[in-house]
């Protein structure tokens, strides 16, 4: 099944990590697929860049033919680069759209693309940076809630992955995800993880939720029992034909911060990728404190954390 990775990039340090995340991660998968995707300024970006600018039909300024041709050469050398890294070239394909509000754009040229997952680069500003000048990436994290999101801060070096389960749907929806992305993978090492708040009782998966999803006969066989926080999505994993020994369970732990607690066990096992759910925006308005995928995104460096929700 082909699977296709939107990755926007605009020709800096940060957008050439994610391909390079990309390609360490996908390099040998021949059936995942790049679209690169560019954003310009309104009323430039839908224009090729012509073969003979002194012969071309469009009319256009000098600062919108040079807006027109930055925007191709930047695609066009994040195209060379992911071939240097070893991506075959008729897996990429690229476009460039004329964005007013770049998040949005991204997030409309992905739905119109119908593509898996949405990889973007966190420029490290922080929470205050993000507040004063805003950034791409956290304005897709707010809204962008039917394409998985993937973010990456800083260069990461682990091809391991971590996925975060709670008992709740998102959380199933993320393993979901994962599993549908790195099927029938052996050569990644993947951990389950279970944290609980502080003070709070175990969750448990609700049916109402679930069995639209996956069906009343699997949540009934792999949603039940003491440990189906954990059976449950290894389960998923399982049917995506990612080895046995390659799915680690992780002891459950309890927390004050989950964020932290995640980020924490991520680094001692070397992995280079989150996963986990987020709540749904209805839920979100009814936390004071915020919610962990919030927190864990603004904590996160060096890593790449994929949000489903």
């Amino acid at each position: 099944m082909i699977r296709q990775i939107l990755i926007a990039t605009d020709g800096s340090t940060f957008s050439n990590q994610a391909l390079i995340y990309a390609a360490r991660l996908f390099g040998g998968q021949p059936e995942i697929t790049f679209h690169l995707l560019n954003c310009t300024p309104p009323g430039h970006g839908s224009l090729p860049e012509p073969a003979d600018s002194q012969n071309t039909l469009f009319p256009s300024s000098t600062e919108g033919v040079s807006k027109s041709i930055a925007a191709n050469s930047c695609l066009r050398q994040a195209k060379e680069r992911l071939c240097r890294l070893g991506i075959a070239a008729e897996r990429i394909t690229a476009s460039v759209v004329s964005a007013g509000r770049i998040a949005q754009a991204i997030q409309n040229e992905a739905e119109r693309l119908l593509v898996d997952c949405i990889l973007v680069a966190r420029r490290g500003i922080g929470f205050v940076g993000e507040m004063l000048l805003g950034s791409v990436s956290a304005d897709l994290f707010k809204k962008c809630h039917l394409i998985p999101l993937w973010i990456i801060d800083g260069e990461t070096v682990a091809n391991n992955v971590l996925i975060s389960v709670d008992g709740t749907c998102q959380s199933l929806m993320a393993v979901d995800h994962a599993a549908h992305i790195l099927s029938a993978r052996d050569d990644i090492q993947i951990f389950l993880f279970y944290s609980r708040p502080l003070f709070q009782r175990k969750a448990e998966f609700k049916k109402e939720q679930t069995h639209p999803r996956w069906g009343k006969q699997w949540c009934e066989t792999y949603l039940k029992g003491e440990n189906a926080i954990l059976d449950g999505p290894r389960q998923l994993l399982l049917e995506a034909d990612i080895p046995s020994d390659r799915i680690t369970l992780l002891p459950m732990t309890t927390h004050i911060d989950g964020s932290s607690s995640i980020i924490s066990r991520a680094r001692q096992h070397h992995c280079g990728t989150i996963v986990m759910g987020r709540v749904s925006r209805a839920m979100m308005r009814q936390q004071l404190w915020g919610q962990t995928a919030d927190r864990t995104i603004k904590n996160t460096q060096n890593m790449a954390l994929w949000v489903v929700g």
